[in-house]
């Protein structure tokens, strides 16, 4: 779906209230899927001009949900990043690192040994963004790639005091979420996530 005409979007009570049952239909059964009933979700929306109507449509239903399954952060990323400045996105990183929501997120750790359970994953990020998989693409391979450092730690295949993933972990790392990323691009809009690219070079 495209929003080429945002100008015309406008909220009345009730088609609000219509899309509020989808919403709510739509969350529960995104919460449904976590052990932990936590959903942590983020927009990347712009907090300016056409995309801030859904940006504060978005934040409404949100607000009348009201769930303390619920968190919610704000990332105006063509503000954050404009210029290609994609390592801006340690900004969302650090305040999610604050938050705890990385490390408290958690992952699935079993040992087959004696088949019990180290460790279960306890949330879901949901990104949020409009008509553009690039964004939402940049922030996921951030995400990730921060969870993936986080469990390789706990199980003792990177050392602590390391900064993250280096050399062939982290080139094997790139151009598996590139690849992922053109598939999913080549499916949606029929070319490559360039961004993802850019800010994995």
């Amino acid at each position: 779906m495209r929003y080429n005409n945002l100008d015309a979007i406008f909220f009345t009570s009730a088609n609000f209230n219509e899309s509020h049952d989808a919403f709510i239909k739509h969350i529960e059964n995104e919460l449904s899927k976590t052990k932990g009933n936590q959903l942590i979700l983020i927009s990347l929306v712009d907090e300016w001009g056409k995309e801030n109507i859904l940006s504060d449509a978005f934040y409404e239903h949100i607000t009348k949900y009201n769930s303390p399954h619920l968190s919610y952060i704000t990332f105006d990323f063509h503000e954050y990043c404009k210029g290609l400045q994609f390592g801006n996105v340690l900004i969302l990183l650090q305040l999610l690192d604050e938050k705890y929501l990385l490390r408290e997120m958690r992952f699935c750790w079993i040992n087959t040994e004696t088949n019990t359970m180290l460790s279960e994953q306890t949330s879901v990020f949901r990104i949020n963004c409009v008509d553009c998989l690039d964004r939402t693409n940049v922030v996921q391979a951030a995400i990730a790639k921060t969870i993936l450092e986080i469990m390789l730690k706990k199980v003792g295949l990177l050392d602590f005091d390391e900064g993250g993933l280096n050399g062939h972990a982290k080139r094997i790392f790139q151009t598996m979420w590139a690849d992922n990323g053109d598939a999913i691009s080549r499916q949606y809009a029929g070319t490559d996530a360039m961004k993802v690219r850019q800010s994995n070079e």
